[in-house]
């Protein structure tokens, strides 16, 4: 190398990248953030919508968009930055014969099937794996709670039953159980502000964040990483550091996208053994929460079954009148597939179409209180390839894998590397990065 730029380059504004660029400029290394889109954040990714007559901006979430329990990674930053945020409470609701009710999900099953799997996963031997859909072959269960249990795999993990590991899903529900998973949280004015607030961070502690840096070839050797690309109007850029660490989304890194020269041959094989859920999100902004006239002042999730999108959710106890639709894991091909024959105005008319079915009411109904919807295509978006990372059967320790250093110089973080249960959240994402600079500033090489 004829210089070195940076004493370590990281590669991804999401908040795994800005998180460890945050810690690494903290501690006193010249560091550089860079990103090849024209915002933070990543799969973070708030729009902020000004609606006729609204006293303030509605903040859409096109990604992610709950904080899941009390994590304090995530909390630490909301408290250090001052953000409100409110907890999501209100009715659930199911759509079943026709007709919606209340749900009971201790009575329907699903999550008890979920807990018995647990269980299961505990009495067995280290190492001992099956899919989801296997573990519920062996067991004796009524085709409801079935149903129940393989919509909540799916739906919340984006994850396909057929693939994803039970040894993970065991994991998984262990680590909710510990951070009290089941509240849900909103950032009162959009998710972004916490990647705005770690990219705040890092300039005032002397860093830099390089915004339209589309990365396209990493070379390396020990102590030494260049990464080569174009920037925003095409031009090309060569960044070099002594280190540099990969916040790349599981999915780039799988279509290879990025080239690494030469390959870091272990961390590439186990991101083979991960897989991507795909995700479709629709948040739909109506000029009135038009469900209050339908008796259902406190609504906040609804489900179907045989509908798509099968889970909707309301802003409440927000009183923004928005409602989101959610298709998570196998149901995705199903709709993409009409999105494709027919346009992107097919997502908004199956959307319109399942709402007026729930509600009883007709389309044109809805149509004439529509005043936005908003949604965005992770699976096409070429910077992240899919929504978020899952852990098929025998897959459990690829994560772990993957954070092993690469000759104290590659150093890999992001949802997919977590090793606490927490795949496919922000929180894991927070702790990825802390764990990278950690291993960074522990390595004793400056």
């Amino acid at each position: 190398m004829d210089r070195i730029d940076y004493d370590t380059v990281i590669l991804g504004a999401g908040v795994a990248g800005l998180m460890a660029g945050r810690l690494l400029a903290e501690a006193g290394r010249p560091i550089a953030v860079l990103e090849a889109r024209n915002r933070v954040g990543g799969r973070v990714f708030t729009e902020h919508i000004a609606i006729p007559g609204g006293i303030e901006e509605i903040a859409v979430e096109l990604g992610a968009e709950f904080i899941h329990g009390l994590p304090r990674e995530t909390w630490a930053l909301v408290h250090e930055a001052a953000l409100q945020t409110y907890e999501l409470e209100g009715a659930r609701l199911r759509y079943s014969q026709g007709r919606l009710r209340p749900l009971n999900e201790q009575l329907e099953g699903g999550i008890g099937v979920l807990e018995k799997m647990t269980q299961w996963v505990r009495t067995q031997s280290p190492g001992q794996d099956m899919t989801f859909a296997e573990y519920l072959q062996r067991i004796s269960v009524d085709e409801c709670a079935r149903q129940r249990a393989i919509e909540y795999v799916e739906g919340f993990n984006a994850a396909d039953s057929t693939l994803i590991g039970v040894a993970a899903l065991a994991r998984q529900q262990q680590a909710e159980d510990e951070i009290e998973a089941d509240r849900l949280f909103r950032v009162r004015h959009g998710y972004d502000a916490i990647p705005h607030f770690l990219k705040a961070g890092i300039e005032r502690a002397g860093g830099t964040v390089l915004l339209e840096r589309r990365v396209q070839k990493i070379s390396w050797q020990p102590g030494a990483v260049s990464m080569y690309g174009v920037n925003g109007e095409g031009q090309e850029f060569h960044v070099r550091a002594h280190r540099g660490v990969i916040t790349l989304p599981l999915g780039v890194l799988q279509a290879g996208t990025v080239e690494f020269s030469p390959v870091p041959a272990n961390v590439m094989a186990n991101a083979r053994r991960l897989a991507m859920g795909p995700v479709v999100r629709v948040t739909l902004v109506f000029s009135e929460r038009f469900w209050t006239a339908l008796d259902m002042e406190h609504l906040s999730f609804l489900f179907t079954q045989n509908e798509l999108p099968p889970t909707w959710w309301t802003a409440m106890p927000d009183r923004a009148p928005t409602i989101t639709g959610w298709v998570g894991g196998s149901k995705v091909a199903a709709l993409e597939k009409k999105i494709t024959a027919n346009g992107p105005e097919a997502l908004l008319d199956q959307c319109l179409g399942t709402l007026a079915k729930l509600f009883n009411v007709s389309t044109d109904y809805l149509q004439t209180r529509l005043v936005s919807w908003h949604t965005h295509d992770w699976q096409a978006d070429a910077d992240a390839k899919g929504a978020y990372s899952y852990a098929p059967a025998g897959a459990l320790d690829a994560s772990l894998k993957m954070t092993e250093p690469v000759q104290h110089t590659l150093y890999f973080a992001g949802e997919h590397t977590d090793t606490s249960g927490h795949w496919g959240t922000v929180h894991g994402a927070l702790r990825s990065g802390i764990r990278a600079a950690a291993q960074l500033l522990g390595s004793g090489v400056r």
